[in-house]
């Protein structure tokens, strides 16, 4: 019989991951000797507003008075630092849009344009965070930090049922996947901690790109990409459910050809069926090791059990010796 598994995968964290070149614009707007005594008590006023809201409205008023200013450069990098200090993502992501209505110089976007990607990844607004990461991606392909983000962003979305950005989404993965085991190491990545990036990004992208391919039907690509993730040493239960559902499918696609094959190939259809059978077993035993006590996963773990066991039974003349250690074997050291 089908166990029907609801896929309960949490959406993976986002995180952020571009270099976020503004966090270090903390220079205050000081004041310039060829500035007037107006514009050097407006940029006190900036300094000395409460928080990173009040700052943008004195801001907005400096560049308003004074849009031509020599301290504005000074004024927009002071600003778009605060903006990316700011710890709420969704207020970030207000005052970044509003900063970049006042600051509208080329220069000066760039300031605040790397919180402002970030607060969108982290905050799931996927379609603001695809548009945004396209073009730079479309300058930097390489960048591995924003390609990584991004396909975590796509699988996220195709869990909650939107595969409107599968497409890129297993396209970045990908490509970040090849740039890691080919060894490329971004600049901003420290050479000693480069081995412990690839033990932590490699699972979860094989993981994120391994969802995509579930969630549109891409059954082959799915289980070799989760396979991937889990000998990866990943230990997301979910993955876990997922693929036992996965190879079950299968099992039960070979015992289908198995009933309607012709007597000379029903040996070898046989093989194949008892083959996908023993998959379904390593597979379930994986998830019930993986899912014990879990509370989120009870319901799934027990039922679980009780066709494992079943199916263990049966390929091992209705002998359950052995089970208990196989399933030891996939618990977490």
């Amino acid at each position: 019989m089908k166990l029907r598994i609801i896929l309960t995968l949490a959406c993976a964290l986002a995180f952020s991951c571009v270099a976020a070149s503004a966090q270090d614009n903390k220079a205050k707007p000081a004041a310039d000797a060829k500035v007037s005594s107006g514009e050097r008590d407006m940029a006190q006023k900036i300094e000395k507003a409460q928080g990173p809201e009040a700052k943008l409205q004195a801001a907005a008023a400096f560049v308003k008075k004074y849009p031509t200013s020599t301290m504005r450069p000074k004024v927009a990098q002071y600003v778009a630092g605060e903006i990316a200090n700011a710890q709420d993502t969704q207020l970030k992501i207000s005052l970044a849009q509003a900063y970049l209505d006042i600051f509208n110089q080329p220069e000066e976007a760039s300031l605040v344009n790397d919180a402002l990607l970030n607060a969108y990844i982290n905050a799931g607004q996927a379609d603001e965070a695809f548009k945004m990461g396209a073009a730079r991606l479309a300058k930097n392909p390489e960048d591995l930090d924003l390609l990584r983000a991004l396909a975590i962003v796509a699988s996220n979305e195709t869990i909650k049922g939107n595969n409107a950005f599968a497409a890129q989404g297993m396209q970045y993965g990908a490509k970040a996947i090849e740039l890691i085991e080919a060894d490329k190491r971004p600049a901003n990545v420290e050479e000693a901690k480069w081995a412990s990036y690839k033990a932590e990004a490699l699972p979860n992208l094989y993981r994120a790109t391994g969802i995509i391919a579930y969630k549109t039907n891409d059954t082959n690509a799915a289980i070799a990409r989760l396979e991937k993730a889990v000998a990866l040493n990943l230990k997301d239960p979910g993955v876990y459910l997922v693929l036992s559902e996965l190879t079950y499918n299968d099992y039960d696609r070979l015992t289908k050809e198995y009933n309607v094959a012709s007597d000379a190939e029903k040996p070898a259809a046989l093989a194949r069926a008892q083959a996908g059978l023993d998959k379904v077993i390593e597979s379930y035993a994986a998830a019930v090791a993986m899912t014990e006590g879990n509370a989120q996963y009870q319901q799934a773990h027990d039922a679980l059990m009780g066709d494992l066991t079943k199916y263990y039974k049966f390929r091992h003349n209705n002998s359950d010796a052995g089970l208990q250690q196989l399933i030891d074997k996939y618990k977490k050291p």
